[in-house]
């Protein structure tokens, strides 16, 4: 128990109660066109600047701003930045991939600058495209060494992304585990099995090689490398058999399934996610400490993959059927509106 925590606990617990519930989100999904849905947001944090959304750039661009208030809350309420900074610095490293990937000419598939972040745009872009990384902080600047010695044999950036994070996670159990938050140390495990299940899968189907497998796989996790390179020329099946008495069976069996059917990996995505939020749930029993604050992020973060996923679709005229299967789970239980 952290005392140090209990005025901002408090103002995460009043936040919580407006987050979206499953029956909010269907509502807004039933809607019969883009405009009413977005109407349906007017009664709910989303609502300032709504007036401003034409099209799905504009609504990613909210998004965005939203997201960004919500760091700038958790970074308000922490009392130990080294741990909250960690989710910043994961915006960093994605936008070293982006800003690596635009210097050498290679496709940037959906991928933007994210903020907030430890090192501003043009102060990355700079030091990304001129090689000076001396006002670079160290870790960033130790990665950006890392990769352009990669880069510099091997044009391979699927390598260079999974470097990038493996030096991530690396980073974050690190600093989890001096601090003893076991919350946020298990929350990182979860994130770095997650990952090697999903490269394990993708490189199986691309009839990838072992050898590659293994450059590719981030270390650290619960689930030992050894046992995906063990399993990767056996069928997927037995792979999944494999985990039987582990964690992640059900979601795996389930989604191994739905992707057999239909060829589609993004039911497996949304259990990935779901089994994410149900570990960070957890936060909601606890009185005091770092643990609600990160719960809550998540579940904002979780929130805003719903309604990008809801008002995308929607701009895109698929079916209801089709983006509600898409939906995570939602961090609060039903309530009535």
């Amino acid at each position: 128990m952290d005392n140090r925590y209990a005025y901002a606990v408090g103002k995460i617990r009043a936040r919580e109660v407006r987050l979206l519930d499953l029956p909010k989100l269907l509502s807004i999904l039933e809607a019969e066109s883009v405009e009413q849905a977005l109407e349906g947001l007017r009664d709910t944090d989303y609502r300032e600047g709504l007036a401003l959304v034409k099209g799905e750039e504009d609504f990613d661009s909210h998004l965005s701003r939203q997201m960004q208030s919500v760091y700038g809350l958790i970074s308000e309420l922490t009392r130990d930045s080294e741990l909250t900074d960690l989710f910043i610095l994961r915006n960093d490293f994605h936008n070293i991939k982006v800003a690596f990937k635009e210097k050498y000419r290679a496709v940037v598939e959906q991928e933007y600058y994210l903020a907030p972040s430890i090192v501003n745009r043009e102060q990355l872009v700079q030091a990304v495209g001129t090689g000076n990384y001396g006002r670079v902080p160290p870790l960033l600047a130790g990665a950006l060494q890392k990769i352009e010695g990669i880069y510099s044999t091997e044009k391979n950036m699927q390598i260079i992304d999974m470097t990038l994070d493996e030096i991530y996670f690396s980073h974050c159990l690190q600093v989890a585990r001096q601090a003893k938050c076991e919350f946020l140390e298990r929350l990182f495990l979860i994130q770095i099995d997650l990952t090697n299940i999903r490269t394990f899968l993708r490189l199986k189907e691309m009839a990838k090689k072992r050898s590659y497998l293994e450059r590719c796989l981030i270390s650290g996790g619960v689930l030992e490398k050894e046992h995906f390179l063990k399993s990767f020329e056996g069928s997927t099946q037995s792979f999944v058999d494999s985990l039987r008495f582990k964690d992640y069976y059900q979601i795996l069996n389930s989604g191994i399934e739905r992707w057999n059917k239909s060829g589609s990996f993004s039911f497996l995505e949304k259990l990935f996610d779901d089994y994410l939020l149900n570990f960070v749930k957890k936060a909601k029993y606890i009185s005091f400490g770092i643990e609600p604050l990160i719960g809550y992020l998540v579940a904002k973060e979780m929130e805003v993959k719903n309604l990008r996923t809801v008002i995308v679709g929607k701009f895109n005229r698929l079916s209801p059927g089709i983006i509600k299967e898409r939906l995570r789970e939602t961090y609060i239980s039903s309530r009535s509106h």
